[in-house]
């Protein structure tokens, strides 16, 4: 049955796309700039017409076995949330691992990330010591009350009692957030900081070394550098692993394509997305995780996510590009006000006019379908994340699923011997994480087009709402499907959220769980109320300031 329904899943998970759409292993680099003389012996790199010469050897072992005294030194190319744990359940392997980040300089940007109950489970199976870590800082979504809103009613339409009872069916701990900043530098400080991660580095291209020796990377250092001083460095390892977000390189030169734009297989989703955060007391504060409120062609999103703050996010069917004015609280404002479907609720007003115009960014989204037809490895070199199963932000799963990535491509790498092994290892984790992740792509696109093409606001009788007339309303198609609906959101939601926690390596006991919430929600409340005070004696702008904050709402980028 489970099989049956998995290749059910994965077919129907394919057909929701449109088609046309080294722990440091004592790395030692040697750089050189354009005019600098090259020794006979070494080839020149072309690309880019810049000049390279190898750096000592990491991978040229004369002896393939892998054991404590020669481990698999592994190069990761990407600092983001999934390259971070990723290298942290390497190094847990015994491997050595160094992390190549295109940035200068982590900076605390970028909004919370939701670590829903199977990405919790992961990191407790990665490292015990970092889950206890990360509910220090954490707050729990999962406890309380979560669901879908009528957007001018201010009811519930649905509530996902599913996120709290599947945690409980497999004694996991609930789904929740934490400031994508915190966990940046708990990861960091975990891994070996610049010990490990090396900064101002993107991969400028890749080449397998002959007899399965490994790989060799060629690395770009100072982004920022002009013509006359950028340099090409080369670094060789056992394992390059392409955790470079969704514009990916390493993808780029493994399936000889663009990075980005037409012919990369990557294309517009049809739905932008506007997000920001606000430092605001509401009267539900402590006991509402997450409300969506949904209409037509669109839908808003508010979320606890601790320290007293809100984030939300509009996600809005139009084409890329989209925005009327230079405002993006205006055009909000406008949109959400003058709809077909009249004002919507206060609560989502509040929420918008509280936040500093300086916070609210907006992103075009975009996808690509599961990598069916094309592995996610070649040779030596293996991709993970955004890179090959990048998600609609509807099921908060895209960090979830890289933190997957990292733990099952550590367990497959830890259990190799031989390095002559590890081609035939990275194909078998691309053909183990293929159909799970292709099914939570699927699940995240009919979700998004689901809630904003086919739902609408919902159909009320008139003795329910009369504003519509005598014969209630709205009388849309749409109106009525979303009203009609209705009964079966709580088993579809139970279904959807009972998959997505299959994967648990490591659980709870109940009274492990217990303990945690009440030290969370505790803190959790402590720190709200403080922050709370503080905020009334100055401006949002100023409490950001004060605690060094970048931006927040959509993305992880770093600063330079």
């Amino acid at each position: 049955v489970r099989v049956a329904m998995a290749a059910l899943l994965l077919v129907g998970s394919a057909t929701a796309f449109r088609v046309p759409t080294l722990h440091h292993a004592g790395l030692h680099t040697q750089r050189m700039g354009l005019a600098s003389r090259v020794s006979p012996i070494v080839r020149p790199a072309t690309a880019f017409g810049l000049r390279s010469r190898p750096l000592p050897n990491l991978a040229m072992q004369k002896d393939s076995a892998v054991t404590p005294a020669n481990p698999l030194k592994v190069i990761v190319a990407g600092g983001g949330v999934g390259g971070l744990f990723l290298a942290k359940a390497l190094q847990k392997q015994g491997m050595q691992v160094t992390v190549l980040e295109k940035t200068g300089k982590f900076a605390r940007f970028g909004g919370p990330i939701q670590l829903a109950s199977n990405a919790l489970a992961t990191i407790k199976g990665i490292d015990e010591d970092l889950f206890n870590k990360i509910m220090q800082k954490f707050t729990f979504t999962g406890t309380r009350s979560n669901g879908i809103k009528d957007g001018i009613r201010t009811v519930w339409y649905t509530k996902f009692e599913a996120i709290t009872r599947a945690a409980e069916f497999f004694d996991l701990p609930y789904t929740g957030v934490i400031d994508r900043p915190d966990l940046q530098e708990l990861l960091l400080e975990e891994i070996g900081g610049d010990a490990t991660v090396k900064r101002d580095a993107a991969v400028e291209r890749w080449e397998q070394l002959p007899d399965g020796r490994g790989v060799k990377v060629f690395v770009r250092s100072g982004e920022k550098a002009d013509a006359g001083s950028a340099t090409l460095e080369t670094m060789e390892a056992d394992v390059l692993v392409g955790s470079d977000g969704i514009w990916s390189t390493i993808r780029s030169q493994m399936w000889d394509q663009p990075a980005k734009g037409p012919g990369s297989g990557t294309s517009y989703s049809g739905y932008t997305c506007f997000a920001g955060d606000t430092i605001q007391k509401t009267p539900y504060y402590f006991d509402v995780g997450y409300q969506v409120y949904i209409g037509p062609g669109k839908y808003f999103v508010t979320s606890d996510v601790g320290r007293g703050r809100t984030q939300w996010y509009a996600f809005l069917a139009l084409p890329a590009g989209s925005k009327s004015r230079e405002s993006n609280k205006d055009y909000l404002r406008e949109l959400f006000n003058s709809g077909k479907e009249g004002r919507w609720t206060e609560e989502v007003f509040k929420v918008l006019e509280e936040t500093p115009e300086s916070v609210i960014a907006q992103r075009d989204l975009y996808d690509r379908p599961p990598s069916v037809l094309k592995s996610w490895a070649k040779g030596n070199t293996v991709m993970i994340g955004d890179a090959v199963h990048p998600m609609m932000p509807n099921l908060g799963q895209g960090g979830c699923q890289a933190i997957e990535d990292a733990y099952v491509l550590a367990q497959r790498l830890g259990a190799v011997t031989d390095r002559n092994n590890i081609p035939f290892t990275l194909q078998a984790f691309y053909l183990e994480r293929l159909p799970r992740t292709a099914i939570c792509q699927g699940l995240s696109r009919i979700a998004s087009d689901l809630i904003v093409s086919a739902f609408d606001t919902p159909f009320q009788p008139p003795w329910v709402d009369d504003r519509f007339g005598s014969m209630g309303g709205p009388l849309r198609f749409n109106s009525i499907f979303t009203r009609l609906f209705q009964p079966f959101m709580s088993a579809i939601f139970y279904a959807q959220f009972g998959y997505l926690y299959t994967f648990h390596p490591k659980t709870c006991s109940k009274e492990e769980v217990s303990v945690l919430v009440d030290e969370v929600t505790a803190r959790h409340k402590r720190d709200a109320e403080a922050v709370w005070v503080k905020a009334g004696m100055m401006t949002q702008h100023e409490y950001d300031q004060e605690e060094g904050r970048v931006g927040a709402g959509l993305g992880a980028e770093a600063t330079k």
